[in-house]
């Protein structure tokens, strides 16, 4: 019954909400199914549509580029971010409640200070493949997976900050346990993907 309900929301959002690249702002969430195995086993973890996620960011010549932790952390093109889309699938795409009525004047202000903040404190961070919530190397450079990447960075601007919840591998745990060598994080704190579609800070508007 929840793999049906998910499905007819999928199609639903995706007929009524269709939108192109030229309707995504900086701050928008874009959430994406990856086509990979590992992939299926978070979305069926979460009970979601999603695996991966990244930001949109307005970049110094003003192209929207979509900011994502998958590898090291930077921004791409929309074509790199989304090309390895599960086939058939959709983008969603989620935009803060708090900035989506802001003035031009103000957009166009806070579109600078995102690129800066990125630019000063995200990018080039390596990828936590630990998935742990504060994680840091040896150098004391803070490691970040692609869900808490945006939070944080998401967190410089909205007032109401992110509230990490206990993460459960248990769905999939034989899986987890190989993955993480036999010491699997359960109920560390997190967030996943599907975290922003669920998250009352912000609001869907629509599939690419």
């Amino acid at each position: 019954m929840k793999t049906l309900l998910l499905a007819l929301t999928f199609v639903i959002s995706n007929t009524v909400f269709g939108m192109s690249l030229s309707d995504v702002r900086p701050g928008d969430i874009l959430l994406i199914s990856l086509n990979c195995y590992e992939c299926r086993v978070i979305e069926s973890e979460t009970n979601s549509l999603f695996s991966h996620s990244g930001v949109a960011i307005k970049d110094e010549e003003g192209r929207i580029r979509i900011a994502q932790s998958l590898g090291s952390l930077d921004h791409y093109s929309y074509a790199d971010f989304s090309k390895n889309k599960t086939p058939g699938t959709f983008i969603h795409v989620y935009r803060a409640v708090e900035l989506k009525n802001i003035s031009a004047q103000k957009r166009s202000l806070l579109e600078k200070v995102m690129l800066d903040v990125f630019n000063e404190q995200f990018k080039h961070a390596p990828f936590d493949s630990k998935y742990l919530w504060n994680n840091f190397n040896s150098k004391g450079v803070e490691l970040l997976y692609c869900s808490e990447f945006i939070a944080k960075f998401m967190d410089h601007f909205l007032k109401e900050k992110t509230v990490p919840f206990p993460v459960t591998y248990q769905k999939h745990i034989d899986y987890w346990t190989k993955y993480f060598k036999g010491v699997v994080p359960e109920g560390e704190l997190g967030n996943s993907p599907a975290s922003f579609s669920r998250d009352n800070r912000f609001e869907f508007v629509g599939t690419i």
